[in-house]
């Protein structure tokens, strides 16, 4: 018998990619997956192909490399930091591979493009009808203490729901909170130089008030396991 097996990984990172855009060039970053690939026998006394500890055993020290990090600094990311970049990096890093490994694939949790969808009411949480979107940015936290791993230069894939009174237009009225943030170090952005998830909930509510828009509720998303929920002060 024979199966094939898929371990997941995040990490959050900020870079700057050299081959890509005048975007991709400026400082920004990302939440990434990491897809571990195995293949093999099915072992008949133990019943699986590889312990999924051994590859937390490989690819777990990787990962923590990875995650948090700005990719330009690392070594092995000089010239290239793009999907294929950070694909070829830990390929090579688990040399010689197992014969279990068919490989990773990489990729970005967010849309990498402006691609708003409704949100439907979720009672349970007050959340009103909303809009959602993505965006990449990088950021770091200076008011936190050495040590903290989000004081150093990071990236995430941020989600974001707009709940607003009037939601008529709201998609297109966005776009321009979406150019805003969008590949950007937020530290950069005024109001933005401490930018927990908290904080960008309440500067886009300011932002949605000074461009006309009455808030009703505001989502922020840094990580696929935790987001922040905001109504207003």
């Amino acid at each position: 018998m024979n199966a094939h097996l898929a371990k997941i990984l995040c990490f959050e990172a900020a870079h700057r990619n050299p081959l890509g855009g005048p975007a991709q060039q400026r400082l920004h970053g990302h939440s990434y997956k990491v897809e571990i690939l195995a293949s093999g026998a099915v072992d008949a006394d133990i019943g699986w192909v590889v312990d999924f500890a051994e590859l937390k055993r490989l690819f777990g020290p990787l990962n923590d490399i990875l995650d948090h990090a700005c990719l330009n600094d690392l070594p092995g990311f000089e010239q290239d930091t793009s999907l294929s970049g950070v694909k070829h990096w830990i390929e090579e890093h688990v040399r010689p591979w197992p014969a279990w490994f068919q490989g990773v694939t990489v990729s970005i949790l967010g849309d990498l493009a402006y691609r708003p969808q409704l949100r439907e009411p979720e009672p349970v949480l007050g959340l009103p009808e909303r809009i959602h979107f993505t965006f990449e940015a990088a950021q770091s936290l200076p008011q936190l203490p050495e040590g903290h791993p989000c004081r150093k230069l990071h990236g995430h894939s941020y989600h974001v729901e707009v709940g607003v009174q009037q939601m008529d237009g709201l998609e297109t009225r966005l776009r321009a909170l979406y150019d805003t943030l969008d590949h950007q170090f937020l530290n950069e952005i005024p109001g933005l130089g401490f930018a927990t998830s908290e904080r960008i909930c309440a500067w886009i509510w300011t932002w949605l008030q000074n461009h006309g828009e009455h808030p009703a509720a505001i989502v922020v998303q840094e990580t696929p396991s935790a987001r922040c929920v905001y109504f207003g002060d």
